[in-house]
């Protein structure tokens, strides 16, 4: 993805449930809307990294500690689009799935208010249907087109274009958690446990997480994950480009799934980074998914 650099005229932001690198975010100049998430009572915005203690976050899981997330006001939305807009620039903003959350439909309302008091910008704002770094890679992709002098409406074109080939495989540890978010029922949820089963849910073309496969125990999960990557795999440079592991403080998982995936399909760049606060309050501990611009979306 890199070239040469010849930066368009326009600014590109996103939020941190896209889970993009914090060093990647700035090294890129992309200013990201910190989403809340709230442990044990106390609020804190997720920063992508930079000031995370992951591993002290999955512990107090695993030790029984509440976690939640919620919504950032309207007001506290329009505010961070004023920041931007006020220096003279447009603006694109790649945000998660409007099904995931009311994040989306509270940033229309935001941009509203926001244009009334900068009416000669334009701020464009992008449902992408994704989550993580789903949304990560189209971030990713984006600052380079950018970079490379694409205007606005050529970088949000293409997002539109590819935002249903971006791919989300992955499975939690600990069915109880999605019993918590209504993902499952409470009797699944408690004979999943007990049976070592290991669930595969995807994102769907409307941007909805549900079941796609179930497997038997970690060593078969792998094996999945790595033949759904295989299956799904885009043999053109955007698809070589990039995929990024994610998983719930289970780093030797997540470098077992990155061994046995490049046995089967290469790419250029391979990231394994932790689950975030706010996406791992749902899932907890030891979730692990495979994310990348692959073959559209089945369902």
């Amino acid at each position: 993805m890199k070239g040469e650099t010849r930066m368009s005229d326009f600014i590109l932001i996103t939020d941190s449930d896209s889970e993009i690198p914090y060093s990647f975010a700035e090294e890129h100049d992309i200013p990201v809307f910190l989403m809340p998430y709230t442990l044990n009572g106390k609020e804190s915005l997720f920063d992508l990294g930079k000031n995370t203690d992951f591993e002290g976050f999955y512990n107090a899981l695993r030790q029984g500690a509440s976690a939640s997330t919620s919504t950032r006001s309207t007001l506290d939305i329009q505010e961070w689009f004023e920041s931007i807009l006020k220096e003279g620039k447009d603006v694109l903003y790649l945000c998660f799935s409007h099904n995931l959350s009311g994040h989306y439909n509270l940033s229309l309302m935001a941009r509203e208010e926001a244009l009334k008091n900068y009416p000669d910008r334009r701020l464009e704002i992008v449902d992408t249907l994704s989550i993580s770094m789903g949304a990560g890679i189209l971030v990713y992709h984006a600052a380079f087109m950018r970079e490379k002098g694409k205007s606005l409406d050529e970088v949000k074109d293409w997002v539109e274009a590819n935002k249903l080939h971006l791919l989300h495989f992955f499975s939690v540890d600990d069915l109880n958690y999605l019993k918590r978010t209504g993902r499952v029922s409470a009797v699944s949820a408690t004979l999943g446990t007990m049976l070592d089963l290991k669930p595969i849910l995807c994102v769907t073309k409307e941007g909805k997480i549900v079941a796609y496969d179930k497997v038997k125990g970690r060593k078969k999960l792998i094996k999945k994950l790595a033949e759904l990557t295989e299956e799904n795999y885009l043999d053109t440079d955007e698809g070589r480009e990039l995929m990024v592991i994610m998983h719930g403080d289970n780093v030797d998982m997540a470098e077992a799934l990155k061994e046995e995936i490049l046995k089967r399909v290469s790419f250029n760049n391979v990231w394994i980074q932790h689950v975030g606060p706010v996406i791992g309050s749902h899932c907890g501990p030891g979730v692990m998914a495979v994310l990348m611009l692959g073959k559209e979306r089945a369902l």
